[in-house]
Formats: structure tokens, sequence, C-alpha cells
């Protein structure tokens, strides 16, 4: 018996001595596995350290030398060191318009956007921005004169990225590939056409053409679908389907005289649908 018990003491003593070398080897490998975590934690601290003096520096480096931003407003262009604006602020501060009748839009390809009923809400004005003013008046149905006079209008729609044409036979009349930017038909790639007067920008074009047809003709009516009449010398000289929308231009008088400006009313009238 007391054998029996001597051996079972020595068997148990080995066992202990197993787990306890193996829990020294565990400590070990974590001891290790440590090392490595703290070794990678330094670098990365390293690494943060130097990025954090890399933007410190640079924001240092802007305050000595502020980035000078390019952009225009209604066709027409400005500069600032200033980065934070309100659209109202650039219609007051660059246009000269009434905010309480006019809103900003914001026209490049890629940064398209309205800031209506967001006049005192601040954005970050970025270098090659382009802005239109939008009356807030109702577009009007009515019916207009045009006259020939062409080249400063088409030399302010290559400023806006157009690429015009004269219609053969007409020499007042441009016409221009368009994508529709806003409202329910936003994305459609169109043919807009212009009657430019000879005195323009003293006189703004009327209406606008428009190719293909969108809706049926109607005499009366507001818009979008009044004063809607068939375009027989558009239809002609540059073929397929033309159709005229009466819509002048309200209060040109008293607006920016600009091409830009001009373009801003046809975006509204998109905007509008």
């Amino acid at each position: 018996m007391e054998n029996v018990n001597g051996d079972e003491g020595r068997e148990v003593s080995g066992h202990d001595e197993a787990e306890a070398l193996h829990d020294i080897e565990k400590a070990k490998a974590d001891i290790e596995k440590a090392k490595e975590e703290i070794g990678q934690g330094m670098k990365d601290l390293d690494a943060a350290e130097k990025e954090l003096d890399a933007a410190e520096e640079e924001l240092e480096e802007a305050h000595r030398h502020p980035k000078i931003i390019h952009f225009s407003v209604d066709g027409e262009n400005y500069e600032t060191e200033q980065r934070k604006w309100t659209p109202n602020a650039i219609i007051k501060d660059f246009s000269g318009l009434d905010i309480a009748t006019h809103y900003l839009i914001e026209t490049d390809p890629h940064h398209q956007a309205s800031f209506q009923g967001k006049g005192d809400v601040p954005f970050e004005l970025h270098d090659g921005a382009s802005f239109q003013v939008i009356s807030v008046g109702p577009a009007p149905v009515s019916d207009g004169t045009a006259r020939s006079g062409v080249p400063f209008f088409m030399a302010g729609l290559k400023s806006l990225g157009f690429n015009p044409a004269i219609a053969p036979g007409k020499t007042e009349h441009v016409y221009f590939d368009y994508e529709i930017p806003t409202g329910k038909f936003a994305g459609r790639q169109i043919k807009l056409g212009l009657v430019v007067p000879g005195d323009f920008p003293m006189t703004s074009p009327g209406g606008i053409h428009v190719s293909p047809r969108f809706y049926p003709n109607q005499g009366g009516g507001a818009h979008p679908t009044g004063g809607i009449h068939d375009s027989a010398d558009f239809q002609q000289a540059v073929g397929g389907e033309w159709h005229y929308w009466s819509r002048p231009y309200t209060n040109w008088g008293a607006a920016k005289k600009a091409v830009a400006t001009y373009m801003s009313h046809v975006w509204k009238l998109w905007d509008t649908q």
C-alpha cells in the first residue's frame, strides 16, 4: 500500500512539473508577442507624430501664405483668400443683386448644387468654382422679338463650356447641345436654340427653342406647358423637331448683363418642372 502511494505521489509531481513548464513556455511566448506589439506600437506612434508635425507645419504655412481661390459668378472671374462663404454673401459681394429675390447655384460639372433656402448657411469655397445667380420670380409666358447679332453671345457660351453653331442660312440663330442639369428631365441630352438680339447684351434673347418636343403646342397658360409654339426656322435650318418656349428674361434691365446670367434663366426653366 505504501509503495503504491509513493508511486502516485511521484506521478502527481511529474504532472505538475509538466504543467509548470508549459506555463513558462506560454508566458515566454506572450512576452515575445507583447514586445513585438510594443515595438510596432512605437513605430505607429512615431509615424503618427510625424504626420501631426507635417499637418501642423502645413497649417502654419497656410496661415502665413493663404491660398488664392479663383471662382466666377455669372461668368465674371474673381479671387479671394477667404475660404468660408455664405451664398447670400457671394450674391451681395459679387453680383450686387437683391438676396430677397435671388438665390445661388453652383454649376461646376462635379459640384452642381442649389443653395435655394440656404442663403445663410456657410460652405467652403473651392478653387475653380463657378456660380450663377437665379431670380425667384416667375417665368412669364409672352411673345418676344429677336434680331440678329451673335458674336458676343457665342463667345459667352464658349466660355461656359458650350460649343455653339449658327443655323445654316440663319445668321441670328444660335444652337448648341445641352444636358438638362436639373428638374424632372435631368440628364436628358437635347439641343437648345436662341435668337440673339442685335444689341445684346443690352437686350436679352426672348425664349428658348428646344429639340425634341416635350409638350404639345399651347398659346396661353403658364410655365412649363403654356406659351409653346412650333419653331419652324430652327426645324427647317437644323432639322429635327423643334418648338419654341415663350419665356423672356424678366427684369433684364436690372440684371447683370452677361451670357451666364441668361443661362441661369435657362437653368431655372428646367429646374421648375
